[in-house]
């Protein structure tokens, strides 16, 4: 009864899988990575027309040109995902790993049944049934967003949407049925007075060293703070709603905002 891992791919979570995996004394009895769902352009247009109408689908489609073509905001639409440190390390994941199409397959089930694990970790996997939490004696999520004001996939963009840059960042909190709504052990906040390149990668990097120190604390046994939220205050963007309209306007905010602050920072 050790601990499950539920992630996505990337470099960054298995340097985070193989550190927490050395760190507990090899106590990581499965990684589960939910392989990446990336439907086609046409196929994503082709459900946008159904949901809309023409005009709309025009609109779109002039976007996701604009998008394609500018290299700038494919840049800073990124940032989101950038960290500080440098994850290329070719060694491959210590622990077993299991590769599954979705998490919540039936196969995925019975393998966690079997294992019945110790501590259940999520970092980036989608929306996971109870039933898959359940198997676990604890669960807990790496969220990178600032609950309760934000959940959902797309949290630290919707507050730049919203000029709610005071509330971008990440939480850890304990999973329970509904999306990120789980009681909070811990959030980190955004320095947002840095650039956003800079201030998403010291986010996203300190997202990651903390979660390390709270996964083996908890799995240790240490007592860690269990505060609830207010599940009333969420403002949350929708996959469906993440549309080339949506992108490029987030796009253009954060070129803003990084030239003012630049220009700020050269006036000082």
């Amino acid at each position: 009864m050790g601990i499950v891992i539920l992630t996505t791919p990337g470099n960054s979570k298995k340097a985070f899988v193989n550190s927490l995996h050395e760190a507990t004394s090899e106590k990581v009895d499965l990684v589960i990575i939910q392989k990446p769902k990336i439907k086609p352009l046409v196929e994503r247009l082709k459900t946008l027309y159904r949901k809309t109408n023409l005009k709309t689908l025009l609109k779109e489609i002039w976007y996701s040109i604009i998008l394609r073509l500018n290299n700038n905001y494919k840049r800073v639409l990124s940032y989101f995902r950038w960290t500080l440190d440098t994850y290329d390390d070719p060694k491959p994941y210590l622990p077993r790993v299991l590769e599954v199409n979705s998490i919540n397959d039936l196969d995925v089930l019975e393998e966690l049944k079997n294992l019945s694990p110790e501590l259940m970790v999520i970092w980036g996997s989608g929306i996971i049934k109870p039933s898959i939490i359940n198997t676990a004696k604890k669960t807990i999520n790496l969220h990178m967003g600032l609950c309760p004001y934000y959940r959902g996939a797309l949290a630290n963009q919707n507050a730049l949407l919203h000029n709610d840059i005071r509330r971008i960042g990440a939480t850890i909190h304990y999973a329970e049925e509904k999306v990120d709504t789980g009681d909070i052990i811990t959030t980190i906040n955004a320095d947002y007075t840095k650039p956003p390149q800079e201030m998403f990668q010291e986010l996203n990097d300190l997202a990651q060293k903390t979660y390390l120190d709270t996964v083996i604390k908890l799995f240790n046994g240490e007592e860690l703070p269990r505060i609830p939220q207010n599940k009333s205050r969420s403002k949350n963007l929708l996959l469906k709603d993440w549309t080339p309209s949506r992108r490029y306007k987030l796009a253009k905010v954060i070129v803003e905002r990084e030239r003012l602050i630049k220009a700020q920072l050269a006036n000082t």
